[in-house]
């Protein structure tokens, strides 16, 4: 992808800043990011039980992914306009890319947008330069499996869906889900629904 924008790609680029620096202004787009920032209304949920990590066999395969469409759909609501998010730490359109495994496949295949630009912490020697990738679309349950999966398989990049409307923040994991809620009482609300899906940690992770 060439690096002037195009007129539309320009428009989403606006659109996505604008959208996340209302919602999470002292933030940027990454999951393990907002939660080392201490944000509030944090809240994980395991794929698996007894929270194994990866999952081994096609019924794991199948849980780790209804526990993960169950929740966005809770989160992001079933046809809602969600902003999809993949923040690459490298220009995902770069050919040689794919030597590497491919974590910025669905960046491509799904056509998403370059947009903000940040580092973790400019005060390192060496910051890695990272570059939110994000398209507007609509949650829809099942629809996003094949990237689901890359995920909780860790081979994709850092990926979230946010609300367009609360600005509510599904980011999945290798492992679970992290949430980043719009209240206190809707965080508690999901904590009840899905209790056998949390942490026995005593901080939550």
């Amino acid at each position: 992808m060439p690096e002037e924008l195009s007129k539309d790609c320009r428009e989403e680029h606006d659109a996505f800043e604008a959208e996340w620096a209302r919602f999470h202004p002292t933030s940027h787009p990454i999951g393990w990011m907002m939660r080392n920032r201490g944000r509030e209304h944090w809240l994980r949920f395991h794929s698996l039980p007894e929270s194994k990590r990866y999952a081994e066999t096609e019924h794991e395969r199948a849980i780790v992914l209804e526990r993960a469409n169950t929740i966005a759909d809770e989160v992001l609501g079933t046809g809602a306009p969600v902003w999809l998010v993949q923040s690459c730490w490298d220009n995902p359109y770069s050919p040689t890319e794919a030597t590497r495994g491919d974590p910025f496949a669905a960046c491509r295949a799904l056509r998403l947008r370059p947009s903000i630009q940040f580092v973790e912490d400019p005060n390192e020697e060496d910051p890695t330069i990272w570059r939110a990738h994000a398209i507007l679309t609509v949650w829809a349950s099942g629809e996003f499996n094949p990237l689901l999966e890359s995920i909780a398989e860790d081979r994709a990049a850092p990926t979230l869906w946010m609300s367009a409307e609360s600005g509510a923040v599904f980011a999945p994991y290798d492992g679970g889900v992290d949430l980043f809620l719009s209240s206190a009482a809707e965080a508690e609300t999901l904590r009840h629904a899905h209790s056998g899906w949390l942490s026995i940690h005593r901080e939550g992770l």
